[in-house]
C-alpha cells in the first residue's frame, strides 16, 4: 500500500538538508519493504506542531474524518520535538494504530540514534591536531551563542554580572521579532567577533541560512582559528535546556570534541551521561569537585560560573598543565567521534533488522 507521509524538511542546500532528505527516502523504502500490506503513516517532526500550520492541520483532518492507519512512524531528525506528550497520545489514540515507532531523537526507543553526527562527520572541516591545539592561552573560556534563547541569555548575563567576560570570549545574537526564540526574556547585550556569513557558505555549497541576529550560521567548522587556538574551556551552548524534554545533541556538542577541548554544557546535563555511555570522556572531575551533572535546571548556570571562577584563580602554567594532562583523552574523543558517527549510520541503515 502507498505510504502516507506528512512533514517538512530542510532545503537540500541547507547543511542539514541532504542528510535529512536522504533519510526520509531511506525510511520510506524500508517501511514499504518491511510492511507492504499495511496502511503506514510517517510523520516527520521537523517544524511539526500546532504553531506550524499545514502539516498539523492535515493530521487533524485525519482525526476529524476518522482516518485509520495500521502503523505510525514518528521521525525526529534535525530539530527538537515541538509537540507535547499529550499531542502524541491524542494523535496515536485517534488514528488507532496498532504499532507505533519512535525513530531518531527519542529517549529509550529501540530506534533511537543521533542524527547530527552524520552531517558533521561528512561536512566538518578536517583539522590536523596541530591546527587546533592550545598554542597560546589568552582566553580561559569560549562561549559562542547565536540564537538568544532564554538559557543562553541567562548564562551570558551571569557571566557579565560576575565580571567574568574579561577571562573569555562571548557572543550573543540579537533577537529576531519575526522568529522570536527569547520567550520574552530580553537583553541589551549583543556580542559578536566580527565574522561574515560568507565565510561559512563553503564556496556557495550552503546557501539558505544566513545571519541570525548578526551571528553567522556555522555547523561545520570551529570558527576563527586564532580564537580557537587560544582558548581552554569550551562552553557548549546547546539547543535544548529543559531536563524534561527529549535529549537533543547537536553539532554544538561535537565541536569541542572535534576541536580537542574540554567542555561544559549550558543545556541538558544528561548529555554528560549520554557521552560517557557512548564511550566519550568528560572532564568535569578536573574542576575542583564542582557538580555539573544531574543538576536542576536552575542550578546549571551557577555551576558553570563556578567553573570559570575556579579557573580564573589558577596560574596560566596550571591551566596549560591541565590541558596537557587532558590531551590523551581529548585526542581519544576526537577519534571516538568518527567511530560513533559510523555506529549511528549503521543504525539508520539497518532500521527494522
Amino acid at each position: 500500500m502507498p505510504i502516507t507521509f506528512i512533514g517538512s524538511s530542510f532545503d537540500i542546500r541547507d547543511q542539514w538538508g541532504p542528510q535529512e532528505n536522504k533519510l526520509i527516502e531511506l525510511f520510506k523504502t524500508k517501511i514499504d519493504t518491511k510492511f507492504p500490506s499495511d496502511e503506514n503513516l510517517i510523520i516527520n517532526l521537523t517544524w511539526f506542531g500546532p504553531k506550524f500550520g499545514q502539516n498539523w492541520q492535515q493530521v487533524q483532518s485525519f482525526i476529524t474524518n476518522n482516518k485509520k492507519f495500521n502503523r505510525i512512524f514518528w521521525l525526529s531528525l534535525v530539530d527538537p520535538i515541538c509537540i507535547l506528550p499529550t499531542h502524541f497520545q491524542e494523535i496515536e489514540t485517534s488514528i488507532g494504530a496498532e504499532y507505533i515507532y519512535y525513530i531518531g531523537g527519542f529517549d529509550n526507543s529501540d530506534y533511537s540514534f543521533n542524527f547530527s553526527s552524520i552531517p558533521v562527520k561528512e561536512d566538518f572541516i578536517r583539522y590536523a591536531d596541530n591546527e587546533i591545539l592550545l598554542v597560546d592561552l589568552q582566553h580561559l573560556f569560549l562561549c559562542y551563542n547565536r540564537k538568544p534563547k532564554p538559557h543562553r541569555i541567562e548564562l551570558v548575563e551571569k557571566i557579565y554580572k560576575n565580571n567574568l567576560e574579561i577571562h573569555g570570549i562571548v557572543t550573543l545574537g540579537k533577537n529576531d521579532v519575526n522568529y522570536d526564540v527569547s520567550q520574552g526574556l530580553k537583553t541589551d547585550l549583543y556580542l559578536t567577533v566580527d565574522e561574515n556569513k560568507e565565510d561559512y557558505s563553503y564556496n556557495g555549497k550552503f546557501l539558505t541560512h544566513h545571519n541570525f541576529g548578526g551571528i553567522p550560521y556555522d555547523l561545520c567548522s570551529l570558527g576563527r582559528l586564532d580564537i580557537w587556538q587560544t582558548h581552554f574551556l569550551n562552553i557548549v551552548s546547546e539547543t535544548e535546556f529543559n531536563p524534561w524534554d527529549n535529549l537533543f545533541i547537536t553539532e554544538k556538542t561535537w565541536k569541542p570534541i572535534l576541536g580537542l577541548r574540554p567542555f561544559v554544557v549550558n543545556g541538558q546535563t544528561t548529555i554528560y551521561k549520554y557521552l560517557q555511555d557512548n564511550g566519550f570522556k568528560t572532564f568535569n572531575h578536573y574542576f575542583n569537585g564542582i557538580e555539573l551533572e544531574d543538576l536542576k535546571e536552575f542550578e546549571v548556570h551557577d555551576a558553570i560560573i563556578n567553573v570559570i571562577k575556579y579557573l580564573a584563580i589558577l596560574d596560566k602554567s596550571e591551566i596549560i598543565a591541565m590541558f596537557n594532562d587532558m590531551l590523551p583523552d581529548l585526542k581519544y574523543n576526537k577519534e571516538r567521534f568518527f567511530e560513533f558517527a559510523s555506529e549511528q549510520k549503521h543504525k539508520m541503515d539497518n532500521l527494522f533488522q
